[in-house]
């Protein structure tokens, strides 16, 4: 049996390559990880631990308010209210991405410019330094917005799933 190379390429429906949901926000926000030491390295306000927890109970709250009347209408409804989270968070995540990747750019000129004891790589480190920290600064948001998304999706799921009281999704409330 010949295997064509058509049959290892896959090739995403638009769909797919548009979603806006769980999945593809993981597989763009920035490394949770990097949050606190980016705060502290360039002097940021450190995220809030509970922003997950947050998002959800606002969320809740925005829900319970919510006309329900019509089921359908209600339910796509909470539906847009995901996927405009996850747009927003996807957006920032790929802004952080670019702005890191500038930075990153930047920093290499100026690394090579010092290398070479350039009459410039004074004014080169300092526009990289300036760029590391939009970077920062941009990760940081990306971060928030994706904390903001998880929070929301939850309680919009629990709430399509029918669940109407009870903890939160989060582990915050718990300890």
């Amino acid at each position: 049996m010949r295997i064509s190379e058509s049959d290892h390429n896959i090739i995403p429906f638009a769909r797919q390559a548009r979603a806006l949901d769980l999945d593809a926000l993981v597989d763009v926000e920035p490394d949770i990880m990097l949050a606190d030491s980016l705060a502290e390295q360039f002097g940021l306000e450190p995220l809030p631990f509970d922003l997950i927890d947050r998002s959800e109970r606002e969320t809740r709250i925005k829900i319970a308010e919510s006309d329900q009347s019509d089921l359908p209408a209600f339910h796509a409804q909470l539906r847009a209210m995901s996927e405009r989270a996850f747009a927003a968070a996807i957006a920032a995540c790929h802004q952080a991405r670019r702005a890191d990747q500038q930075a990153a750019r930047l920093r290499a000129a100026a690394t090579a410019a010092a290398a070479k004891r350039a009459s410039n790589q004074l004014t080169l480190d300092a526009i990289a330094t300036q760029a590391e920290a939009r970077a920062a600064i941009a990760t940081l948001d990306a971060l928030a917005e994706a904390h903001h998304a998880r929070g929301v999706d939850a309680a919009v799921s629990l709430k399509l799933l029918g669940v109407e009281h009870g903890s939160m999704f989060g582990l915050v409330d718990i300890f």
